[in-house]
This record gives structure tokens, sequence and C-alpha cells, in this order.
């Protein structure tokens, strides 16, 4: 017996000493990860302050556009940041040259060290391919990579391991500040379904968008899918894509960028229908305090002034929609000269909910109806406009306009103008589409609030909005990579449906973040559209649109871009 437990304390002391080599092994291990670690925060917090001192070079007072001097100017600041911090202190080679318009890659490395730095500023021609940005405009941006090729271990000695690299990559440029002109909300792969996740479409022969004064923007991805259909973009803005199931979706230009968030949902607030104007309950009919509904749209009931009904004529309102002509006929809006005035119908703010047929407020081919100053609702199921004339609203320039509100619906509900003659909303002098000008102000809601861009996402100074739909609540923008909502109901949707070209000229925001807008071919020329906020767009049947940003960029902000601010991002994988 006594030499069995001899022999057992001769097995366990070997498998002891083989348990504290392992351990020590593990302890060993983790100091070096630990250092590496601590090593990469180091480099990172280096390359943060060259990318940012880099990009304050390419910050142009009043111009979107960066020089080879601006990129030259930013790869040596990038570089000289990277020096000190490192406390390198001799010549550099001539692969870390900076004094070309060049970036400097991988293969600069610093004297008498084994770090490498790579910079890239900007965007030239010959560039391989644009820096990755999440946020910021890759034009403004200096991209900054910092590795050390041998990290020295002090303990992973024992498993082979003399040296790791260990290397980083910041980016920081210029984010500007609400500069879309187009935004389609839809994330890509519904729940329980697949689809084209191309939210932002240009169908049917020689459709053509010409964006100004903003970028293009989609939660998912952009088709063109019509003979020589084309999506043109002013110099200095972008296309950006999140679509998280693949690349770019489209082959024709402009080049798009990938990014790894989803814009959000700015939340602007939709007009009130009651308010200040005092404190008595809504009822149907006219009120103090707020919003009359009008049961009847029928335009052979306009006449004279009836707080009951919404419109009146020329004849019978001789001061009044009477006077709106007289103005009209003189003005930029030249078709009115010759319009015959017993077709002319003046339509006052409120909410609209005909009671009988046509359910919905018509604008019959060769009529023309003035939209009064103010807040339009347009109640689901029965209120909607159909407009085959004429329609103008906000035409006297630096007073205040109209806004139209719908509920989410693509039936007799909705904004039904693919045929219209003219739909030209807040644009004030700015008529034709293109004309230089003077837009109408915000419409008051009944609230005797301005309808306007309002909260933390708002531009500054604010926007005016023109034709807004309600959300519909089954259709959030979910969180980063998130899929669409299973309880989006398409169905319900397609509310603003209006016709292209010549016809079209609204003004502002179009703020309908979960409807899915059409725009048609027009009878003449290049219509002019505001800035537009949907779940999805579709330009199709030949349409020729300009779409215009929002009225002021603003300077942009300067920070790091969340493109490669963490591991697991396209600049850190």
């Amino acid at each position: 017996m006594p030499l069995r437990r001899q022999s057992e304390r001769g097995q366990v002391l070997p498998l002891l000493a083989l348990f504290v080599v392992v351990l020590i092994g593990f302890a060993a291990l983790a100091i070096d990860v630990s250092g590496a670690l601590s090593a990469r925060r180091f480099y990172r917090s280096v390359a943060d302050g060259a990318s940012l001192a880099g990009a304050q070079d390419l910050q142009a007072t009043g111009s979107r556009a960066v020089g080879s001097a601006d990129r030259i100017q930013a790869r040596r600041h990038a570089m000289s940041h990277v020096k000190t911090e490192l406390g390198i202190t001799g010549t550099l080679p001539s692969a870390c040259d900076t004094s070309v318009d060049a970036d400097v890659t991988d293969a600069c490395v610093l004297p008498g060290t084994t770090y490498h730095v790579s910079i890239r500023a900007g965007v030239y021609g010959g560039q391989p391919a644009p820096i990755v940005c999440s946020e910021c405009d890759p034009a403004r941006s200096v991209q900054v990579g910092l590795r050390n090729a041998s990290y020295g271990l002090s303990f992973s000695r024992v498993f082979g391991q003399s040296n790791w690299n260990v290397g980083v990559t910041s980016v920081a440029g210029l984010v500007w500040s609400k500069s879309y002109a187009v935004v389609a909300l839809r994330p890509p792969a519904k729940l329980g379904s697949t689809y084209d996740v191309k939210d932002i479409k240009l169908d049917g022969n020689d459709t053509q968008v010409y964006v100004t004064t903003g970028d293009v923007a989609t939660n998912a991805n952009m088709d063109y899918n019509g003979l020589n259909a084309q999506l043109h973009l002013d110099a200095g803005f972008g296309m950006y894509y999140a679509d998280w199931t693949g690349g770019q979706g489209w082959a024709s230009p402009p080049t798009g960028t990938k990014i790894f968030t989803y814009i959000a949902d700015p939340n602007y607030t939709y007009p009130a229908m009651s308010g200040s104007r005092g404190f008595a309950p809504c009822n149907p009919g006219p009120a103090t305090n707020c919003a009359p509904t009008y049961t009847d749209a029928n335009e052979t009931t306009c006449g004279a002034p009836d707080p009951n009904k919404p419109c009146t004529t020329p004849a019978a309102d001789p001061t009044g929609c009477g006077a709106e002509l007289t103005y009209l006929q003189t003005s930029v809006y030249t078709f009115m000269a010759t319009q015959n005035p017993t077709r002319v119908y003046c339509y006052k703010p409120g909410i609209y909910d005909p009671a009988s047929n046509p359910k919905r407020l018509v604008v019959a081919n060769g009529d023309v109806a003035l939209l009064m100053p103010g807040a339009y609702y347009f109640k689901s199921p029965n209120g909607g406009l159909d407009i085959s004339g004429r329609i103008l609203g906000g035409y006297r320039p630096g007073s205040q306009g109209v806004a139209l509100m719908f509920d989410e619906c693509n039936n007799q509900c909705r904004f039904t103008g693919n045929n219209a003659v003219t739909i030209a909303l807040n644009v004030g002098t700015k008529f034709p589409p293109g004309t230089s000008g003077a837009s109408a102000t915000a419409a008051h809601d009944w609230n005797d609030q301005a309808v306007q861009t309002s909260g933390p996402s708002s531009p500054t100074p604010p926007i005016l909005m023109t034709l807004l739909v309600k959300k519909d609540p089954g259709c959030p923008v979910p969180a980063y990579p998130g899929r669409e909502p299973s309880s989006c109901d398409a169905s319900k949707n397609i509310t603003l449906f209006v016709a292209g070209g010549g016809s079209l000229a609204v003004e502002g925001v179009q703020y309908a973040p979960t409807d899915n807008i059409e725009i048609r071919g027009g009878s003449i020329g290049v219509g002019q559209v505001g800035q537009i906020w949907a779940w999805t767009i579709n330009y199709t049947g030949g349409t020729k649109i300009n779409q215009q940003g929002a009225g002021s960029l603003g300077p942009g902000v300067l920070r790091l871009d969340s493109a490669c601010t963490a591991p697991g991002t396209p600049c850190n994988p």
C-alpha cells in the first residue's frame, strides 16, 4: 500500500507542474495582450489627432471645392502630428513625402522605428477608392493609418511569438448639416420576405433627376430601370446607401458611398389643427380655436363667403377671391391672364372630410384652385386632393404660404396630381420652375405656429414644409442593421402621387417619412421640388425634375467618423 501511494504522488506532481506552466503561460499571454491593447489605444489617440489636424485644412469657407494645395497641407499637418506624438526627429524617407498631391501609403516607415504610416486626404484624380466615411464628406476628410509592424512581446515568446502587428485607422472629416435633397428611409430585407431593396428608383425612358445643393441618401439601395434614366449630382455632393445585404446596386454613375448607419427620421412636427386661437372643444364647422371641418368640397357650392363652405368665387367674393385673381393676372403665373374667371375657386384652410361625392377636393381640367394661406388637412378616408387642372398656393413672395397634410393611404384620400396641368405651392415668384425669385414663407397652423422643420435634426435656419403625410406607426426606422418591420403595410401608401416636368413647382420640405412617393412624367420642361423625406421614392414616366436640397447647408461639423472608431468597422476589421 505505501508503494501505491508513492506511485500516485509521483503522477500528481508532473500534472501539477504542467498546470503551473500553463497557468504562467496564460498569465504571460494576458500581460502581452493587455500591453498590445494599451499600445493600440495610444496609436488610436495619435491617429485620431492626426486625422483631425489634417481635416482642418479641407474646410474652405463658402465653398465645397477642395484643391490640390489643400490636400497637400492636410497630409503635411497630419504627418507632423504623428511625428510629434511618436517623438520622430529624423528625416522622412521618400515614401513619406507630403509635398505632392498624392496619398502616403503604408510603405512609409518612420525612421528608426517599425511604425508604418498611411495618410489619405480628400478625393482626387487617380485615387483608387474614396475614403471610407459613414457620415463625413470624403472630399473633406483625412484617413490616417498607423501600425507597429513589430510590436515587441515580453512573455509570449514561450509560444514561439516574438512580435505582433498592431495598428489602427482613423478618419476625421466634415459632416454637413442636413445637406440632403432626397432621403429614402426604408431599410432592406423585410422580415419574412425578400424584395428588391432599391428604395430610390428611376423608371421610364429618359427620366432625369437633377440634384442641387444636397446629397441623395437611402437606407437601402438605388436602381436605374429605364433607357437613359440618370441621376445628376452637383459637384461636391454625393450618393449614400446603407444596404448591408450587398454593395452598390446600380451600374451607372454617380458612384455611391456605403454608410454604416441608418439615416434617422428627423421627426418634424405636423401642423396643429387646434390651439391658441381659443380653448373650446373642436367641433365640425367654424370655430375660433380650431380648424373648421368641411364636409362638402364640391366646387358647385362655391360662391359668396360662408363660414360653412370651403370656397368662394371671384364674382361672388370680389374683395377676397376677386382680389387674388386680379393679383395673379399680372404676375409670373402668366396663364392667369387668359384664365376664365368662372373656373377659378378660392379654397380656405381647414379640415377637408367630404361626406358626399366627390369625396375629395377635385380640381378639374380647365379649373384653377387658389389655396388661401394656412394649414390644410385632407382627412382619411374621405378627404383627398385630385388635380387635373391647376392648383396654386403660396404665390405671394414673402407672405405666409400653405401646408397640405394627408393621412397615409393610396386611394381617394391621397394627393393625386398625375394629370395636373400645374402644381405650384409656396414658390412665390420662382415660377416657372428654375426661375430666380422669392418664395413664400412658412404657413401658420391653427396653433399659430410656423409649419417648418423643427427639433434637434432641423436645418438652421428652419425650412418651410409644404406637403406632409402622417406616419404609419408600423414603419419605424430600426437600429442598424435592422430590417423593415413586418408591421409596415405598403398597401396603405403612395399618398403623394404627382406629375413631374414643368407642371410641378413645390418649395420647401416634402415630409412623408413612411410614404412611397411617386413622381410621374409631366407635360413640359423641368419641374422643381424641394427636399424630400420618404419611405421610398420612384421617379418614372420620363419625368424631369430639379431636386433642391436644404436652404442652408451651414458650415458643417468637423469630427471623427464612426466608420473607423471601433474594431469591426471597415477601417478596423
